[in-house]
């Protein structure tokens, strides 16, 4: 066998790993159980509850009017409004109590941090309709890893 024709690791893995998977596949249980257990590493973060939509209201309204959502949990709330651009989402937020904060705006495309600044303001561009969650930590040192997230909805 020459040189230019031995198998580079890459491949060797690649072949390996179909082998493998093929001879002792992880059952569908173990791998749904080990999506699920993804979720416990915000179980520190409240879970926010949407409180209000516009895209139910009942009414007429002429043009394309902004979505608005508000979510509370606790003490806190996360107002926001979706505007489209381009079939690309625009959000505009605030934070109540307004405080500084790191937000991430969450999809099953990925995800987007921003921050929100001391009014508790923020604004998220360019990004896909779809599923959407936000999740609010807070910016104070003395207490990393507390925050609320919400439900997904679709914008």
């Amino acid at each position: 066998m020459n040189p230019a024709e031995t198998p580079d690791d890459a491949t060797l893995l690649a072949e390996l790993r179909d082998m493998l998977w093929r001879a002792d596949p992880v059952p569908a249980r173990a791998i749904e159980a080990a999506r699920n257990s993804f979720d416990w590493r915000t179980l520190d973060l409240e879970l926010a509850q949407l409180t209000a939509d516009s895209s139910l209201a009942t009414a007429d309204v002429r043009g394309e009017p902004a979505r608005l959502l508000s979510y509370e949990a606790g003490s806190c709330s996360i107002d926001v409004e979706v505007g489209e651009i381009a079939g690309r989402l625009r959000i505009l937020g605030q934070l109540v109590p307004p405080q500084a904060a790191r937000l991430r705006v969450e999809q099953p495309v990925g995800s987007v941090e921003v921050t929100a600044d001391e009014m508790g303001r923020f604004t998220v561009r360019d990004l896909p309709p779809g599923p959407t969650r936000f999740v609010v930590e807070s910016a104070d040192p003395a207490a990393p890893g507390t925050g609320v997230h919400t439900d997904w909805v679709r914008l």
